[in-house]
């Protein structure tokens, strides 16, 4: 039984990957918290394995001490905080497994490869469901093939930005410089949200636009796979875009404070806390996400699809699936999985232990050859 720290537990997703801890595993865990009533809250619903610690993040001692004290930290805070989270892990010598960061942070957070080894740390960054399950599924299929040429994962999501500011900081973090492509063995950079396709999803959600974002996939996959083409698209219902591009015409995601009114306002926190204030009531929500696997198998020309389709009614089924992802991941870490040193999940895991343990949880993943 190990003692597992989940930062940022009492959130959406994090706190989807507490209680599955709590109720499949025998591992005491403790949620780094600053919001102390929401984690007390599940403290006292949830049993005496559970604690609770008061974590900031941003303050250096007090990610340290709470880290010094676990086996295992499964970071669900906001991804700008993964490399930060990662170097306090490798200074303490203990485990981590993340959410997933954009393709900037991945790098940084593989660039301490050699650190992780010499503390005998194990990191796994990205174990939600993208980057995360879409890693596990590349390569589980990668090893049904004789070679693969080429992995492309698309992503439709359909919960709006009013539902949460997080997902305002998301999307608006996903649309703004610069996504990575793998194309003939060339890592080559293109302007996020360009490149737009129109990709058939599995019924009811049918044909849907998907543009580039910079998820870590394509410089991660290959690194473990020999694959000479990746790329990662996503794609929200025509409305939300619509919203989006809206906003970002209006340079309404910048960063940099301005006077109004004797205050200063930063245009992308104001729009984040008003977008994002409706909350989940009245919607079902869903989280698709296609993968396909092209290249030889026997001798012939082959292609592998994986469909999965999650949805939930006035929940985010994004946190369905990225916590339980998470908590899967933590929990394989935490008995002695994954590899010493930075080894996103595609190089940490057996594919057929993370997808087995999705099964159990009731989560369907489809595939089909052609």
């Amino acid at each position: 039984m190990s003692r597992i720290l989940v930062l940022g537990g009492a959130g959406a997703m994090g706190s989807v990957a507490v209680r599955d801890l709590m109720e499949r595993t025998d591992h005491r865990v403790v949620v780094g918290e600053l919001r102390a009533e929401e984690a007390e809250a599940m403290a006292g619903a949830l049993g005496p394995r559970l604690s609770v610690r008061s974590v900031d993040v941003e303050d250096g001692d007090s990610l340290a001490g709470a880290i010094s004290e676990c086996d295992v930290v499964l970071s669900a805070t906001f991804m700008r905080h993964n490399v930060r989270v990662t170097r306090a892990a490798i200074a303490a010598g203990v485990h981590v497994v993340d959410l997933g960061a954009y393709v900037w942070d991945t790098r940084d957070q593989l660039e301490l490869d050699d650190e992780a080894r010499a503390a005998g740390s194990r990191i796994v960054p990205g174990c939600g469901v993208a980057p995360g399950l879409t890693n596990v599924l590349a390569r589980d299929g990668a090893e049904r093939f004789g070679a693969v040429r080429a992995i492309r994962i698309y992503s439709y999501i359909t919960h709006p930005m009013t539902t949460s500011p997080g997902i305002v900081y998301t999307r608006f973090d996903a649309s703004r410089g610069s996504s990575l492509v793998l194309r003939d063995g060339v890592s080559e950079e293109r302007p996020s949200f360009s490149e737009e396709e129109l990709v058939e999803f599995p019924p009811p959600y049918g044909p849907q636009l998907v543009h580039l974002v910079p998820h870590p996939e394509p410089l991660t996959l290959p690194r473990y796979l020999h694959v000479r083409d990746v790329v990662f698209k996503v794609g929200y219902p025509p409305d939300e875009t619509t919203r989006l591009r809206s906003l970002l015409e209006l340079d309404l995601d910048a960063a940099e404070p301005f006077g109004f009114g004797g205050a200063e306002i930063v245009p992308r926190d104001f729009v984040a806390a008003f977008v994002g204030r409706q909350g989940l009531a009245g919607l079902r929500t869903a989280n698709v996400k296609r993968v396909i696997l092209e290249g030889e198998r026997e001798g012939r020309a082959a292609t592998l699809t994986y469909d999965l389709a999650v949805e939930r009614e006035e929940e985010s089924a994004s946190s369905a699936i990225t916590g339980t992802v998470a908590a899967i991941a933590a929990d394989l870490v935490a008995n002695g999985g994954g590899r010493v040193g930075v080894h996103p999940p595609e190089g940490a895991f057996d594919p057929a232990a993370v997808l087995c343990a999705l099964r159990l949880r009731g989560f369907e993943i489809r595939e089909s050859w052609s």
